[in-house]
């Protein structure tokens, strides 16, 4: 080994010592964690974020009632708090108290940064409430906020459809169809103004724009019934109809429309049978109860 190796390993042993000893250092002498500060501002946050957790827990579990007053405490402590009025009015509507979950979300249209964000369900509870001047009031509101937007405009012109303002349903449909083309819930709402106003030839070629692509969609089976039944081919609108309720049993739009089937081929006892069941689950259908009483009883 030469003099110069032999200096060159003794310098490496020696800064090899060197970074062992800055290792060990590491290892025994760690800076002190500096203490946190829980002052009282750092002490309330984390118990409001410990209540928050115990809310939300409670609403996931479904434990509403249990939740209910926890919710109505935030709100009291941050009354213009868009967050909290939007939790709040969600879970007054999941326990079916529709008065106060219209009542916060006007309150969140007031303050949120995103007020679109209250509907459809305002709407909806006012229509629930039946309260239908509110309901079409209130997505008239939306549209206004969002005017592009196709989705406020199919549940303004749904409004306007039950408040029977079929052409105002109609033009409303139509702009919602223009900004989203092909949209199956829009075309079938336009098509059931056809067949309102009077132009079944129209709803049976909307009906073929949903059928074509999906031959199942309910929607698009009803306004082709109603359609065909409008032009006497009632053996197409019994098969479209009959087809859709076997889809969707709950439906009951079809019972009503079988009904109407029924009546107009003379056929009192079937239709008889249709109506009593639709009026079953909608008691309250007074135009419906009405054409029921028309055909009087069984037997006669």
């Amino acid at each position: 080994m030469t003099p110069g190796s032999r200096g060159t390993h003794l310098f490496r042993a020696v800064a090899g010592l060197g970074v062992a000893a800055l290792c060990g250092w590491g290892l025994w002498v760690r800076p002190r964690r500096q203490p946190r500060v829980l002052n009282a501002e750092t002490l309330a946050a984390e118990r409001e974020a410990l209540f928050q957790e115990r809310t939300a827990l409670l609403i996931h579990a479904g434990r509403l009632q249990e939740a209910l007053p926890l919710v109505a405490r935030t709100l009291e402590a941050y009354p213009g708090n868009p967050v909290y009025l939007k939790q709040a009015a969600d879970l007054q509507g999941r326990l079916g108290h529709l008065r106060e979950e219209a009542d916060l979300l006007e309150r969140f249209l007031k303050v949120a940064p995103t007020p679109g964000d209250a509907f459809p369900a305002l709407g909806d509870v006012y229509r629930e409430l039946g309260r239908m001047d509110l309901c079409l009031h209130a997505f008239q509101r939306a549209v206004a906020l969002e005017p592009a937007n196709p989705e406020f405009l199919y549940y303004l012109g749904r409004a306007y459809e039950y408040g029977h303002q079929y052409a105002k349903a109609r033009q409303t449909y139509q702009v919602a169809c223009a900004l989203r083309p092909g949209d199956p819930d829009a075309l079938a709402g336009w098509g059931r103004m056809e067949v309102f106003i009077g132009t079944p030839a129209q709803a049976l070629r909307l009906s073929g724009q949903i059928l074509g692509p999906n031959p199942d969609n309910v929607d698009g089976l009803l306004v082709q019934g109603m359609a065909y039944r409008q032009t006497g081919q009632y053996d197409l609108a019994e098969a479209s109809l009959a087809k859709g309720l076997r889809i969707s049993p709950r439906y009951t739009d079809f019972m009503v429309a079988l009904a109407g089937v029924a009546s107009s081929r003379g056929r009192r006892d079937e239709a008889r049978v249709w109506y009593d069941r639709y009026l079953a689950v909608h008691p309250d259908d007074t135009a419906a109860r009405a054409r029921r009483a028309r055909l009087g009883h069984g037997g006669r």
